[in-house]
């Protein structure tokens, strides 16, 4: 029953935070932080999540599932999922109510992945199964059964006719050597550090104690929060109505992945890319 309350209360907050731009004719979103980024149009947001998570589903068509957990190694492992959301939130309220600036990839780093490597030395559990699961699964389904998905998704969202001709001229005025860096270092402290804290380490847990859509729709929302302080401006609620559909749409893009393919590489590519991609041609010029 509590699986099911939170999947449907994740299913209303993500259709309410929908429908609340459609009715209010907000057709574009603001997808980035960065202000010499343009908006995107809302479907050209979605509809790449959306067939992406159908290939997911589709390719291979049956693959082993996470079994719940039963018995005595419940509670503990429940216990670190439990752990891991209190630290998830805890960095969701600290960058909604801190400046960061500067800091706050490595303020990031040392609260998911630091506090990660505490809680579970403390509160210790048996393996939550995700091993298993991979090992179970052909060897091709795990590295060529994400490629679909992952490349209809890039295309859809960047280079198709949907994608129109982003504007990223902008960003020419800094320095070749700075956008660089600030790629290599968003890929470390977001493309990684966020899929290893969200992905493999939260979501596994809260797999294996309410199964993998609550879990998936959980972590999603979670992931979203911490975008809170890092979308552009404007009324308040439509800030968290694009945080809830944008961010917390590319959770369950991401979530699902791990949860049918158990490929952290593929988790990092998708993240690497929706951060680097739209600056490449900017690079190139």
């Amino acid at each position: 029953m509590r699986s099911r309350i939170l999947f449907g209360t994740g299913l209303l907050v993500f259709s309410t935070a929908l429908a609340a731009l459609l009715f209010s004719g907000r057709t574009e979103i603001r997808t980035s932080a960065d202000a010499e980024s343009p908006p995107t149009a809302l479907v050209t947001a979605l509809l790449p999540i959306v067939v992406a998570m159908v290939l997911i589903r589709l390719v291979p068509a049956r693959l082993p599932v996470l079994p719940p957990l039963t018995g005595s190694d419940r509670p503990a492992v429940a216990r670190q999922g439990w752990v891991l959301t209190a630290i998830a939130v805890l960095f969701a309220l600290v960058v909604l109510v801190v400046d960061l600036g500067d800091w706050y990839g490595l303020v990031k780093v040392t609260v998911l992945l630091g506090g990660s490597w505490l809680a579970l030395r403390i509160w210790r559990a048996p393996s939550a199964g995700a091993a298993a699961q991979r090992s179970a699964m052909p060897r091709w389904a795990y590295w060529l059964g994400p490629i679909p998905a992952v490349l209809a998704w890039g295309y859809l969202l960047y280079y198709s006719p949907l994608a129109g001709d982003r504007d990223m001229s902008d960003y020419e005025q800094y320095d070749t050597g700075f956008l660089i860096t600030a790629m290599v270092l968003t890929f470390l402290t977001a493309s990684v550090a966020e899929e290893i804290f969200y992905r493999v380490l939260l979501q596994t847990r809260l797999e294996a104690v309410l199964g993998r859509w609550p879990a998936i729709m959980v972590t999603s929302l979670l992931f979203a929060a911490m975008h809170l302080s890092r979308i552009g401006d404007g009324p308040h609620w439509v800030v968290l109505a694009t945080i809830i559909v944008w961010n917390g749409g590319f959770g369950l893009l991401v979530g699902y992945l791990w949860a049918r393919y158990r490929n952290a590489w593929a988790l990092i590519v998708v993240h690497g890319a929706v951060n680097s991609l739209p600056l490449i041609p900017v690079l190139l010029h």
